[in-house]
């Protein structure tokens, strides 16, 4: 049995909430049991940095052993066996706030761990390209088996596959809260549909309701802690060679007990993702976010989201920390065989704007993006603080620096980041790599984050500003772009100097959180309408996917097809004679529900927007639906 410490704490020192139902600190001293650090694992280990002949396991216990690594397999002398050397991660401490917080519906304290984080990496080199390993972990007198699979090289492969999907926002009250679930208000119902359950229904009952734009609006038949287990049991059985997480990990990368539930799911009780497909991930705005541990801070003080971000880096080991290691691992390149993915952090860009003060760069106007001139460009990504309060907050965290020192960089051109990516862009090219680029900040979005601050219906948060890089994707022949952040199914077709080859931009922010619509506004006739900002846009669950309800013997209506629900977005890369194939499915996890409304169970279904991209042998997407003909000098182009 654990032996528990009981921790004193006041509550009080938190203002903001974790989430709509939740409560931060009580009024009152309330007092928590926490378990002592045992020997052993409290992250299984997690595989980062895949290459053709390497990879990087990392993990955390609770106590300050060494952990012993063994591996066997092709190009290894028997099996080759390390030695960690943990490292102890004061950030991961538990704050006051966290200690004190309640969370309707759960017992109080029961997602807490001990206080105690140590973190092990180790890096196993000398391995041969395309080919499967077994490892053992073993740390203090536990074990964990599992394996995984080098990279082809770039010359000799056959096929790939490439998961990807953001916004899993996990956090303690995931358990129990079910998120809004939008309809579409002109396309929400099928023909012939019955209507959805109403207020004062059985569904409404059992999951509760809210209301989105003035309407009655069903709370999803999954809590988000469900979501996402049924989200990775099924990109489990599809068995991807990398994941690929556009960011907004946590719910708050500046409170732990997010981090604690992160884990859980991907290196943990809840599910083993991790521990055999590496994870390449991307910064959001909610790595800069403290949650009930400040937020993300005042003008005065920002050093919650200072924290935020190195939470964060502290879990992640990626190639950017020796290429740019003052902004660690912020951005970052992985070659996969002939596949190279770019991730980029759109968390920053200056100037900074923002929407609520007035503090624009381009001046304001209306209606969609065809109006999206120079004069109108929109240069930043997060109006909640400036680049300014950030850097003066990093240096009181880490004293001894200054602010020049800051882990935040900026993503416009002119910058070390826009210098970095293009380099990394016109080197892959030349080494005839097919290109895959992910950051957060969705820059083609209906969503509610897809106008610009200076627009007549502004966001300030808008990923609108990572337009910038449109230019550079589409010289350096991006095949696609994986954002999140809108929490939408969406698919943008880019091709802005119109020599009709581009790129498809998703909005993959469908992991686990919200279950938004498009962005809507009143129109003269007082009635919310979308605004459909982005012009690029050809596909969205929330609007191009129906619901099809049908009612029941007992008088319930059933879902039976259609809508917008959680899933994720796989690509599979297939060589072909003329180059590679590249077809990327939607695909969405519907919930099988009895006469009660209970989930029976998920079903894999795949939406009606499943693309293929053809790619010449040099990596570039190809314009034209030709079939391929061996012996061409060009090969067929992009079909849907």
């Amino acid at each position: 049995m654990r032996r528990l410490v009981r921790i004193a704490v006041v509550a009080g020192m938190a203002t903001l909430p974790l989430g709509a139902g939740a409560v931060a600190a009580s009024a009152v001293p309330s007092a928590v049991d926490l378990p002592t650090a045992q020997p052993g694992f409290r992250v299984l280990p997690y595989l980062q940095q895949p290459g053709e002949d390497s990879m990087t396991l990392s993990w955390v216990s609770e106590t300050d052993q060494p952990g012993t690594v063994t591996v066997s397999g092709p190009g290894l002398r028997g099996k080759t066996e390390l030695t960690s050397e943990p490292r102890y991660l004061n950030l991961m401490e538990y704050t006051e706030a966290e200690l004190a917080q309640e969370i309707r519906g759960l017992e109080q304290g029961s997602w807490l761990l001990s206080n105690s984080n140590y973190k092990h990496t180790v890096t196993l080199d000398g391995l041969k390209a395309d080919h499967p390993y077994r490892y053992t972990v073993e740390q203090g007198g536990q074990t964990h088996s599992g394996t995984f699979s080098t990279g082809p090289t770039s010359e000799r492969w056959q096929d790939l596959r490439v998961v990807a999907f953001s916004d899993t926002e996990t956090e303690a009250y995931g358990a129990v809260e079910h998120r809004e679930w939008e309809l579409h208000p002109q396309t929400g119902y099928a023909e012939g549909s019955a209507e959805r359950p109403g207020p004062g229904s059985l569904w409404a009952e059992k999951y509760g309701s809210t209301t989105r734009y003035g309407e009655f609006t069903l709370r999803y038949p999954m809590d988000q802690q469900r979501a996402l287990v049924e989200n990775t049991q099924w990109i489990e059985k599809a068995d991807p060679d990398l994941m690929l997480i556009a960011g907004d990990l946590a719910q708050g990368s500046g409170y732990q007990p997010a981090w604690d539930e992160f884990w859980r799911h991907f290196a943990g009780e809840y599910g083993t993702l991790a521990t055999h497909t590496p994870l390449i991930t991307a910064l959001g705005n909610w790595e800069t976010y403290a949650a009930l541990n400040g937020g993300y801070g005042s003008d005065e003080d920002r050093s919650p989201a200072v924290i935020a971000r190195n939470r964060y880096h502290e879990y992640f080991d990626t190639a950017g920390d020796a290429a740019n290691p003052q902004f660690k691992d912020s951005y970052h390149r992985v070659d996969y065989g002939p596949l190279t993915v770019l991730t980029l952090d759109s968390t920053n860009g200056l100037p900074d704007e923002d929407a609520d003060t007035g503090m624009l760069s381009g001046e304001t106007y209306s209606g969609d993006d065809t109006n999206l001139t120079e004069a109108r460009r929109t240069t930043d990504t997060q109006g909640e603080f400036t680049a300014e309060n950030y850097d003066g907050a990093f240096t009181e965290v880490f004293p001894g620096t200054t602010p020049e020192d800051s882990d935040l960089p900026n993503f416009n051109p002119g910058t070390e980041q826009w210098a970095w990516a293009e380099e990394q862009l016109a080197d892959a090219r030349e080494r005839g790599q097919i290109v895959v680029v992910q950051f957060h900040h969705a820059a083609y979005s209906n969503g509610v984050h897809g106008t610009p601050p200076n627009h007549e219906h502004a966001d300030n948060q808008s990923g609108v500003a990572m337009r910038v890089y449109t230019p550079l994707f589409e010289e350096y022949g991006v095949a696609a772009v994986i954002s999140g952040h809108d929490e939408m199914f969406e698919r943008s077709w880019v091709d802005e100097d119109g020599d009709g080859t581009g790129f498809h931009s998703y909005d993959v922010g469908v992991a686990a959180d919200g279950l938004r619509g498009e962005q809507l506004a009143k129109n003269e006739a007082g009635e919310y309408v979308p605004i459909r900002y982005n012009s690029h846009s050809e596909w969205t669950a929330a609007a191009d996917e129906p619901e099809l309800w049908e009612v029941d013997e007992n008088g319930n209506p059933q879902l039976v097809d259609g809508g917008l629900h959680y899933g994720h977005l796989q690509m599979d890369l297939e060589n072909t004679r003329c180059g590679a194939e590249m077809t990327l499915s939607p695909v969405y996890l519907f919930p099988v529900l009895d006469e009660n409304y209970d989930l029976v169970r998920t079903e894999r279904r795949v939406y009606d927007d499943v693309v293929t991209v053809t790619l010449d042998d040099d990596g570039t997407p190809l314009a034209g639906a030709a079939e391929c003909q061996p012996g061409r000098d060009t090969a067929p182009g992009q079909q849907k």
